[in-house]
């Protein structure tokens, strides 16, 4: 799983997500519409948003709710922000009063955690952290931090290290913190989607980090998201059509730790080590969270595993493994 606390301009799922959204502005400026598609342009949880819809001429009220919201959340959630809920619970150890998103999504992650046997933990912070620390020291060893230190952080990774009701959250050992950047994206974009249908709008893409689509453009035409090659050459490997369908994608190669190491921040919670099964792990479900979660676990977990996580979640419609050399595995459950 990634953990950080610094702003990436691109990050490991960013990168492909962000190509595919830039993708799809092509194919609508060139083609007839009859209805002016209304966009948006922002930012959520450090990275770059958009919301795309038909339906109305005069959006722009819309739209500052659905800013208000992306705020609102980011107060919780964000570990950028110094007093946020996440920050203040990751300081002291411990959060009364948690929001009722932050219990939501929190109780989301620990079932993902158990169901996926750790492959998914938000308890993954302290060891992003170790990295962090190992790599901005001079002359870092590539190689990454020792086993030992390795070893000793991992005692304060386990979500079931966590104790949470209505009126608190807590970690049982000193040190310990969490981060929801894996899945919190997703968790945004659900929340976001539920605003604008709630509007009334039939036909939108809301692009956070990762991407839901719901309806069609306003000629019939389906909304579509890319996923880019691993390689180097980023090459568009596939275009999928989507409807309410949402669309996650994690890959270590857009966020190494160090220009000298090939380290990346998606970490394996279990070995503590990078993660490198795939070059890239896409997934399809019906809605944002489960894609997030589910596209950060299947990169950790070695292919075979996948069909018993899958089938824990309805939720789930297609998943899209690629190498490191980039081939392609298209898995349907």
């Amino acid at each position: 799983m990634r953990a950080n606390m610094t702003r990436p301009m691109i990050d490991r799922r960013r990168f492909i997500a962000i190509s595919a959204a830039a993708g799809l502005a092509v194919p609508m400026a060139r083609a007839k519409t009859t209805v002016q598609m209304q966009r948006w342009r922002g930012g959520a949880m450090g990275a770059k948003a958009q919301i795309m819809l038909y339906g109305s001429t005069n959006a722009q009220a819309t739209f500052d709710k659905c800013q208000r919201e992306i705020t609102r959340l980011e107060r919780i959630f964000s570990l950028y922000i110094p007093d946020s809920a996440i920050s203040r619970l990751n300081r002291d150890g411990f959060l009364d009063n948690p929001d009722i998103e932050f219990l939501d999504l929190l109780s989301q992650c620990q079932a993902c955690s158990q169901i996926t046997n750790g492959a998914f933990d938000v308890t993954i912070q302290p060891l992003w952290k170790l990295y962090a620390d190992h790599f901005a020291a001079p002359n870092a060893d590539p190689a990454g931090p020792s086993d030992a230190a390795i070893a000793q952080t991992l005692e304060l990774v386990g979500s079931d290290k966590i104790l949470m009701d209505s009126r608190r959250i807590s970690f049982t050992r000193p040190g310990m913190g969490i981060s929801l950047n894996g899945v919190a994206q997703g968790y945004i974009t659900d929340r976001v989607v539920a605003l604008l249908k709630a509007e009334g709008y039939l036909n939108i893409l809301v692009h956070m980090g990762e991407t839901y689509a719901m309806g069609h453009h306003s000629d019939g035409r389906p909304w579509t998201a890319g996923i880019s090659s691993p390689l180097k050459d980023h090459r568009m490997l596939l275009e999928l059509p989507l409807d309410h369908q949402a669309l996650a994608t994690s890959g270590g190669y857009g966020s190494p730790f160090s220009d000298q190491s090939k380290l990346h921040h998606l970490l394996n919670p279990k070995t503590g080590r990078s993660a490198d099964h795939y070059g890239a792990v896409s997934v399809v479900a019906r809605d944002t969270t489960t894609a997030d979660m589910l596209s950060t676990a299947f990169y950790v977990m070695p292919f075979e595993r996948v069909a018993q996580v899958w089938a824990k979640y309805p939720q789930l419609e297609r998943a899209i493994f690629v190498d490191p050399a980039g081939k392609i595995t298209d898995f349907k459950g």
